[in-house]
C-alpha cells in the first residue's frame, strides 16, 4: 500500500475512526511536524479540534541520528538502557541533552504560537505519519496519560505488525491502516513524503482550535 500524501492517509484513518465523529471532549493530537497533515485530515473529516504534542529523541554522543532515548515536552523521559550501557553514556550527558531538547521544543511551540493544552479528561487521538521504532509514539502516549488524558487512541497510517501488541499496551486503542510485516522506512509508503516546513505547520494550526477549543 502506498499513500499519495499524508492528507490522503489521514482521510483513510478518519474512515476507521468514524465512531469519534464530533465526539465531546475529543481532540486529534499530532506529533509535529510530519503528523500535522495526517491530523488535519482526521480533524476535518470528523469535525474535531486539532492540537500538537512534542517528543524529541535523545541522540547518541557518537551519532546524532541514532536515538538512545526520548523526552516529551512535559518532561517524561525514557532511555534505551541497553544502548546506554553498551555505549557507556553518562547520566549527565542524558540529562544535558534532555534539557537541550526541552528548550528546542519550547522554542518551536513559541514559534507556532500555540500554548500547551490541558488534556485532562480528554480522549486523545494521537497520530503521526507512521511508526518505525515506536519510541516517540510510545513515550507520547505515556506522557499524555500522565498529563491526565482519559483515553489515548494511537492512530497511524502505517506501523510494523510486530509493534502492534506493544502499542496496544501503551494506548487504550490502536488503529492502523496498514500494519506491515517488513517495515523498514515510513517514507516508502508515500509518493509525496516531503519534510514539512514550519510555515506549513503554522498554516494548519491557524485553522484549528486546540484541546481547550
Amino acid at each position: 500500500m502506498v499513500f499519495a500524501t499524508r492528507s490522503e492517509a489521514g482521510k483513510r484513518l478518519a474512515e476507521m475512526l468514524e465512531a469519534y465523529r464530533e465526539a465531546p471532549d475529543t481532540v486529534v493530537v499530532a506529533l509535529p511536524r510530519g503528523g500535522l497533515p495526517v491530523a488535519e485530515a482526521i480533524a476535518r473529516e470528523l469535525n474535531l479540534p486539532l492540537d500538537i504534542f512534542f517528543v524529541k529523541k535523545i541522540p547518541s554522543p557518537y551519532n546524532e541520528e541514532a536515538g538512545i532515548g526520548a523526552v516529551s515536552e512535559n518532561g517524561l523521559m525514557q532511555v534505551n538502557s541497553h544502548a546506554v550501557a553498551s555505549l557507556g553514556v553518562s547520566e549527565e550527558y542524558i540529562r544535558s541533552r534532555a534539557r537541550e531538547k526541552l528548550e528546542q521544543m519550547a522554542r518551536k511551540r513559541a514559534l507556532y504560537g500555540r500554548d500547551r493544552s490541558d488534556f485532562s479528561g480528554k480522549t486523545v487521538i494521537l497520530t503521526d505519519d507512521g511508526v518505525a521504532t515506536g519510541s516517540s509514539m510510545l513515550l507520547a502516549a505515556r506522557a499524555l496519560k500522565e498529563a491526565g488524558a482519559a483515553k489515548v487512541v494511537i492512530a497511524v497510517p502505517v506501523a510494523p505488525s510486530e509493534l502492534l501488541p506493544v502499542l496496544r499496551e501503551a494506548a487504550d486503542d490502536v488503529v492502523v491502516v496498514h500494519p506491515d510485516p517488513d517495515l523498514m522506512a515510513v517514507g516508502r509508503f508515500y509518493r509525496d513524503f516531503h519534510q514539512l516546513e514550519d510555515g506549513e505547520v503554522m498554516e494548519i494550526l491557524r485553522k484549528y482550535p486546540g484541546a481547550g477549543g
